[in-house]
């Protein structure tokens, strides 16, 4: 069911690359010393960080699955944190843009590197990743009229952050303007792909949708490894989860008052937020506001995730708006039932117009809470929603890509 909302795409023969011999050092600063050696073009993604998320953990994929299939990879960073390096592999190399000064201008400060980046390194295709690390590879490309395409990936349904501070005004500007000159825009839900032209005066032939590609097997593996929480641990108790950042756009506050609806219905019933971001406090706090503290968990950021999702009762997502959250397919993966917002956009598409999973309107407790007590009196076979996890694996999705670069770099 993984291709019905994908655009239909032509069938071309998948050549094998010949895999370069590249040295192994994990990170540089500019300038850079050419080592883009073979025959094999130069495949550069851009993203500003590899903090815990979805569109981190898509590029992660990404640039691991490619390089595993013989292609020249390079990760392009504008910052040197996160919790996700270490799943990078050796055979990628990643390469650090100087830092940025400014918490105001963020990554476009890192605009002069990144012309430097493309004037040495000639890249074939630069994909990047988040609308900030768009903006600036296009108007990158513009000044210095390269030859590299840029395939700017959206990751998120256009239009509805709730971030409100100069770098969101700006970029809400800058995307209109600059998004027609990329040579392609790649989202990642059908939902995207119609925001983008809603938004902007892309033409939708310009706009190309390619799932993301989600490590099944992996995540099916640490899930089976045992993780330590008194409640995951505990029989008696029915786990409803959430995994991701904690940001207004996940609204948790209308998920603390979703749950707190399913507990008093059902007391052996417990909430876990799982997740970095600033919210943490204020999460607790709410909590408290609403006498549930003693039946929530906040515990910040988790190793392994994936183990708490097999685990858990129901997995709940109330977000605002997404574009096609990889937590949602992680959780099908580990087969634990899902309730989501049926937001703009990606969980309709997931969970097949509400075939593998509850949706109810954005900031409906009521609703959402209702949708958690019958998945948890009637919850979908765990081997359907493993299934359609498996639509969205790496594989399928990697043969996408590749056919996709064979169209470009033919």
């Amino acid at each position: 069911m993984g291709e019905t909302n994908m655009r239909s795409e032509p069938k071309i023969s998948l050549t094998s690359q010949q895999d370069p011999k590249k040295s192994k050092k994990r990170f540089e600063s500019i300038p850079l010393v050419d080592r883009n050696e073979g025959t094999s073009p130069l495949l550069s993604f851009f993203i500003p960080s590899l903090e815990q998320g979805g569109a981190e953990q898509v590029t992660i994929n990404l640039v691991n699955g490619l390089s595993a299939r013989g292609y020249n990879v390079e990760l392009l960073l504008a910052k040197t944190d996160g919790n996700l390096h270490s799943q990078v592999s050796s055979d990628v190399d990643m390469v650090t843009l100087p830092p940025s000064r400014s918490p105001v201008f963020g990554v476009v400060l890192n605009f002069p590197a990144l012309v430097g980046y493309l004037r040495r390194r000639e890249p074939a295709i630069l994909f990047s990743h988040l609308s900030r690390a768009n903006v600036i590879s296009i108007a990158a490309n513009r000044l210095i009229n390269a030859d590299t395409v840029v395939a700017a990936t959206h990751h998120d349904a256009g239009g509805t952050e709730m971030n409100r501070d100069l770098k969101t005004w700006a970029l809400n500007r800058l995307v209109p303007l600059l998004y027609p000159s990329s040579d392609w825009i790649i989202a990642v839900s059908e939902g995207v792909a119609e925001s983008i032209v809603e938004r902007t005066s892309v033409e939708r032939e310009n706009v190309i949708v390619l799932y993301n590609p989600i490590d099944i097997d992996s995540i099916k593996s640490q899930a089976r490894c045992a993780v330590e929480h008194r409640w995951i641990e505990d029989d008696d108790i029915e786990v409803i989860l959430y995994v991701g950042r904690l940001t207004e756009q996940k609204d948790l506050n209308t998920w603390i008052r979703a749950f707190k609806k399913v507990h008093a219905q059902n007391p052996d019933t417990r909430g876990i937020i799982a997740g970095k971001g600033g919210m943490r406090e204020e999460l607790q706090a709410y909590a408290e506001r609403h006498g549930i503290a003693d039946v929530v968990s906040i515990p910040g950021y988790i190793e392994n995730v994936y183990g708490y999702m097999q685990r858990a009762d129901v997995f709940l997502l109330s977000s605002r708006y997404e574009g096609l959250p990889s937590v949602l397919i992680e959780a099908l993966a580990c087969g634990c039932p899902v309730v989501a917002t049926d937001c703009p956009s990606g969980p309709k598409e997931i969970l097949g117009d509400g075939n593998y999973g509850r949706l109810r309107p954005v900031g409906d407790a009521d609703g959402l809470a209702e949708a958690v007590v019958e998945s948890l009196n009637h919850p979908t076979p765990q081997e359907e929603l493993i299934s359609r996890a498996d639509d969205f694996a790496t594989g399928p999705a990697l043969d996408r890509y590749e056919r996709f670069l064979e169209n470009v770099l033919d």
